[in-house]
């Protein structure tokens, strides 16, 4: 059965970016070898298809929701129709495409959204999942219910304590199954993150700030590997806890 790791974010808080590559990180760690991973993103309004693969041929990459719009979600249509990044084979995406919106498909029915987590597992060993915190997205709102553990992603500023005192109670146990995690974006470099971590209840791990990282978003390469040891021991932090996890299990 594959782990479900679940990431949610305060708006602009860089939520995606960390949550990509943390799964990147797990495919590469020696602990989680030869493992298959898929990065799946449900934000219809900010399609990841468009973030994470500027440079693919639009034609030539499946949206999740014509996956989701097909009578029946197979193993076999999923392995047809992820995302993948050629110098990791055993690494896919999902998510929609530019220029799609919540009106480009029907809403999915709950059985629908269980036929495909149920498929996800059966060709991953780990999904990592980009949540939104929209009522809405049905997505989400199972990976929240289901995931092994939950990283709670917040912005240093005051943006992100706000956002993170609305959304305390998730119906999770706090510091066991649920991490707060606060990110250093390039607005905040003068931030006071002592004071913005004194706001929250326990925090794993401060993300530093890397300009490198904007840097790929530019040139539509998020998805390589950015050396960065302060960076790297972070997200290192971050895999530890989802190995602890499925150890418990």
């Amino acid at each position: 059965m594959a782990k479900l790791v679940a990431f949610i974010g305060s708006p602009s808080s860089g939520k995606t970016t960390l949550a990509l590559k943390t799964a990147m990180a797990a495919y590469m760690d020696k602990r989680t070898k030869n493992s298959r991973i898929v990065f799946l993103s449900p934000d219809i309004n900010v399609p990841s298809v468009a973030v994470l693969f500027p440079n693919y041929v639009p034609d030539e990459i499946c949206s999740l929701g014509v996956i989701l719009d097909n009578t029946d979600i197979s193993v076999d249509m999923l392995l047809k129709n992820i995302v993948t990044v050629k110098t990791m084979k055993d690494f896919g995406c999902l998510g929609f495409k530019s220029g799609e919106s919540k009106f480009s498909y029907p809403t999915p029915t709950d059985d629908k959204i269980s036929d495909l987590f149920n498929a996800l597992s059966e060709i991953a060993d780990y999904i990592f999942v980009d949540c939104t915190d929209r009522t809405d997205d049905k997505i989400s709102k199972r990976a929240l219910t289901s995931a092994d553990v939950v990283f709670r992603v917040m912005s240093a500023d005051p943006k992100g304590i706000t956002w993170y005192s609305s959304n305390k109670n998730m119906g999770r146990v706090e510091n066991e199954d649920i991490f707060n995690i606060v990110t250093v974006l390039d607005k905040d470099v003068f931030t006071s993150t002592e004071e913005v971590c004194s706001s929250i209840h326990s925090v794993l791990a401060i993300i530093p700030y890397l300009k490198g990282i904007r840097q790929q978003m530019i040139d539509g390469r998020l998805y390589d590997h950015l050396s960065d040891k302060a960076y790297d021991k972070k997200i290192k932090t971050i895999i530890s806890k989802i190995l602890i996890s499925e150890e418990l299990e």
